[in-house]
């Protein structure tokens, strides 16, 4: 399937050494579909990532997106891309880049059509966790918070879906995204939106992960996660996640893994 995948993630100022763990961990899982970059001006070392393969795109930003901020503006940057870029993926995986590794191919994973999302661990429901509903609630408004607020999070982080549905998603967020949000803690108010539709019966064909699946997203865990003798991090279940996200809240793993793919 690898020449009908497609990953996106967004590099705003990053340097190499940032996203040195995502792409050193991506060809040792021998990945060989498509991968794109968005780059800012700020962002550094461009040929060493091209050198792992990454197509690098401008993040230019369309007349009305000026003051929105970057983690919500690359939605806006991702579905215009997969609308021009002139062919079909059978599946795409939008990803951070500076906190996720991969231990196996992401597409030798059979996810299944439609959207897939992940949630975190289930001690963090979205109004439990303050910066979670302070994107709700600021963004969306106290009613949109309120019914969704015993609800596990989902991480924006990691999504994949068949290149329809990553349309009909993306569509779906960049709808619900403008006009943005501004204040303290804003920032990163995409998740919030991201939240709002998983879990308002916003999407279509939505598969959930939790952290025994195939994604393992650390924030909300106690501990250091497990790791077996090979070096790879286990889930709570004891298998090796095909990509870990969010390893920098884990000391011991995060100096782990820049030791690995220094």
């Amino acid at each position: 399937m690898d020449g009908r995948t497609l990953i996106l993630g967004l590099a705003a100022g990053y340097h190499y050494g940032d996203v040195r763990p995502f792409l050193a961990s991506l060809d040792r899982a021998a990945y060989a579909g498509d991968l794109v970059f968005f780059v800012s001006e700020t962002t550094r070392d461009l040929e060493r990532m091209r050198a792992h393969g990454a197509e690098l795109l401008p993040m230019d930003r369309a007349p009305g997106l000026e003051g929105v901020p970057c983690n919500a503006l690359r939605y806006f940057l991702y579905l215009d891309y997969l609308r021009t870029c002139g062919r079909t993926y059978d599946r795409i995986l939008i990803s951070d880049v500076r906190d996720v590794i991969f231990q196996r191919a992401p597409f030798a994973f059979p996810w299944p059509e439609g959207i897939c999302c992940t949630l975190e661990a289930p001690s963090a429901t979205v109004g439990s966790c303050p910066f979670n509903a302070r994107w709700v609630r600021e963004h969306l408004g106290e009613d949109a918070l309120a019914a969704i607020a015993d609800r596990p999070v989902s991480c924006s982080g990691t999504t994949v879906a068949d290149h329809g549905s990553m349309l009909a998603y993306l569509e779906r967020m960049t709808g619900l995204l403008l006009p943005p949000s501004g204040g303290e803690c804003m920032a990163g108010y995409d998740q919030g939106v991201h939240n709002h539709l998983v879990h308002a019966g916003g999407l279509d064909g939505l598969t959930l992960f939790d952290n025994d699946g195939p994604i393992l997203t650390l924030a909300q865990t106690r501990d250091e996660p497990a790791v077996d003798g090979r070096g790879d991090v286990l889930n709570r279940a004891g298998r090796v996640p095909h990509l870990v996200h969010q390893y920098d809240r884990k000391p011991s793993l995060f100096k782990m893994i820049r030791k690995r793919f220094a």
